[in-house]
């Protein structure tokens, strides 16, 4: 179903959005209006429960990668769960090369002599593939990221290795507020997160394949990474390994011994994914509110920002029409793990500017339920205790305002951000880009982009989830009690 004009006016409705009397109305003030005369109702939220039930089913289906199995049965879950609600659901059709990775395998040894297996931590997406024996050939190390050597590689195995990248984010935010406020949020943060994003140069120089070393984190924590995802085909097979196993293929490298790398993977041509748009009509003809997310994703956080709009629709939907001021647009993207063949968000707003021009404030839900999970000094992987720290980010002052404000008394270890120098990211950054005011909700956890078989369900907490869904929908009716002009700021 398309957005025409015709069918934007006609589940739009026809009445102007109420507007405060005053420009000056905003933050604090816009959410304690909201909480009284038609407000916040806490009864309407679907329970802990509910919201976790779906979560775990979610998990059961194992990670989601753009168009396999499981995630299309879970954008049919959305599309069907949305429409039970009544709202209005359309999709968007893609199709796309999917590649899949089936068997995984690595061993090393002198040079015509027996090779004994060396542990993998994951592979790199879209990288290549093998035949089930494998390929073959003299282990040359190449390097260390981002400045490789890639002369006399032709037929051989580079094997290459890199540093964590550090997110300075006392650089790249300044806090709006923190939650609580004597919390005091991380200047810098190191998430796993691969820090070789092209092999295309290892292709063209000849590798058979190319094994790449974790150096900084445990191997725990390098387990099951789907890093760096949205990359085009590689042209040559790639798989990770981690500190111990780096050490000895080094030694090895030195030695003219060999290796066998073994990735066996599959592209499926044509393969379909859909995005899926549904919309809860509000009173008025002209002004919308987005909450969008995106669904692909290997584990139970990225992406579960779906359910958290099921539960937001679900909340709306139970409030008379009358008192919805706007429309709201709930986009579930396909596509942020295919970027190269799929645009996700950035093809709902190619596709239905009209759309963009009428939306007045955009909220982005993304990463759920995180509980913070620490390398410590001697390499242990493991549980903090803490909250994941959650990153509210937008450059609107209105808008920091309203999540500030939601947040008291409510998630410990928030963080509202100004984007001062970059930071953008996740689904919400094109929506911020367009003059739309946007908050973009992105916890960033070390297990962000992990892709086991439990889809990491163990590090999550229902009831953290819960209370960011709580907190969504009040800062959404803090938006609706607000003029265009007045998010605006």
């Amino acid at each position: 179903m398309s957005f025409s004009r015709r069918s934007f006016l006609r589940w739009a409705g026809a009445v102007s959005a109420f507007a405060f009397t005053t420009s000056r109305r905003s933050g604090y003030a816009a959410l304690q209006a909201a909480e009284s005369g038609g407000g916040f109702r806490k009864e309407l939220l679907p329970s802990e429960k509910e919201v976790w039930d779906q979560l775990v089913w979610m998990a059961k289906l194992g990670p989601k990668y753009t168009g396999n199995e499981a995630h299309n049965a879970f954008v049919e879950f959305l599309a069907a769960e949305m429409k039970g609600l009544g709202l209005d659901v359309s999709r968007e059709h893609y199709t796309f090369p999917r590649w899949d990775a089936t068997r995984t395998a690595l061993s090393a040894g002198p040079k015509g002599g027996s090779k004994s297996a060396v542990p993998v931590t994951s592979y790199f997406p879209y990288s290549g593939s093998t035949r089930p024996e494998g390929v073959t050939g003299d282990i040359v190390y190449a390097g260390s990221a981002p400045k490789f050597t890639l002369d006399g590689l032709a037929g051989k195995i580079a094997l290459i290795d890199f540093k964590t990248n550090v997110r300075q984010w006392d650089h790249t935010y300044q806090a709006w507020g923190i939650n609580p406020p004597a919390e005091r949020f991380y200047a810098s943060y190191k998430p796993a997160r691969s820090g070789v994003n092209d092999l295309t140069q290892f292709a063209k120089a000849g590798a058979v394949g190319v094994i790449i070393g974790w150096t900084d984190v445990s191997d725990a924590n390098a387990a099951y990474q789907y890093s760096p995802f949205s990359r085009p085909p590689q042209g040559v097979p790639g798989l990770y390994v981690g500190r111990e196993s780096l050490a000895r293929l080094k030694t090895l490298a030195g030695s003219g011994a060999q290796a066998t790398l073994v990735l066996e993977a599959g592209t499926h041509e044509g393969s379909p994914t859909d995005t899926v748009i549904a919309q809860l009509p509000g009173t008025t003809s002209d002004e919308l509110v987005i909450v969008n997310t995106h669904t692909d994703g290997p584990n139970a956080t990225e992406e579960n920002g779906a359910l958290g709009l099921l539960a937001i629709a679900k909340y709306f939907s139970k409030i008379p029409r009358a008192e919805r001021k706007r429309t709201m647009v709930f986009p579930m993207t396909s596509g942020h793990f295919a970027g190269p063949w799929v645009p996700s968000m950035r093809g709902v707003m190619q596709k239905y500017p009209e759309m963009i021009k009428k939306t007045v404030a955009a909220l982005t839900v993304e990463h759920l339920g995180c509980r913070e999970w620490l390398d410590d000094a001697s390499f242990n992987y493991k549980a903090t205790g803490k909250y994941e720290w959650s990153i509210a980010i937008t450059p609107s002052k209105v808008m920091g305002g309203l999540m500030v404000d939601a947040l008291k008394g409510s998630i410990d270890r928030a963080a509202v951000v100004n984007p001062v120098n970059g930071g953008w990211l996740g689904e919400g950054g094109g929506l911020s880009r367009a003059g739309i005011p946007t908050i973009g909700y992105i916890p960033q956890p070390n297990y962000l982009c992990a892709g086991p078989d439990n889809c990491e369900i163990d590090k999550l907490s229902g009831e953290l989830m819960h209370a960011q869904i709580e907190v969504f929908v009040k800062v959404l009716h803090g938006v609706n009690r607000l003029s265009a002009a007045e998010l605006k700021g």
